[in-house]
């Protein structure tokens, strides 16, 4: 099963992915965000938060599943460009906005499956 949304800039995605890898963790899918992509990998879930960034820095946020202690989704309307995730920790609330086009709920299922195991 690949967990490649259509439209995502695959390539691009998993090379920016790589240098926050540690050994022995792999990237099992990514999808595209409005401004940049969302990572899984086998132990975490990793995004660059634009909310946090200047226009020179780059924050990316490294969660691992466990930490995870609610998720939600907002699914806008038909004229809508976009839908969102929030992804909430004890430190946190996360907002995730996907374009209108990406598999939003396939990502809303495999990270309640992830984070549920």
């Amino acid at each position: 099963m690949s967990l490649f949304s259509k439209g995502d800039n695959k390539k691009k995605h998993l090379e920016e992915a790589q240098e926050f890898l540690f050994d022995g963790e792999e990237i099992q899918g990514t999808y595209g965000l409005m401004v940049d992509f969302v990572a899984f990998t086998s132990h975490r879930i990793l995004f660059v938060d634009r909310a946090l960034l200047s226009k020179s820095k780059s924050v990316v946020v490294s969660i691992p599943y466990h930490k995870i202690e609610e998720i939600s989704i907002e699914k806008t309307g038909f004229l809508s460009l976009s839908n969102n995730i929030e992804i909430a920790t004890k430190k946190a609330a996360h907002s995730l906005t996907f374009l209108k086009d990406t598999d939003v709920m396939g990502f809303y299922r495999e990270l309640s499956k992830r984070i549920c195991q």
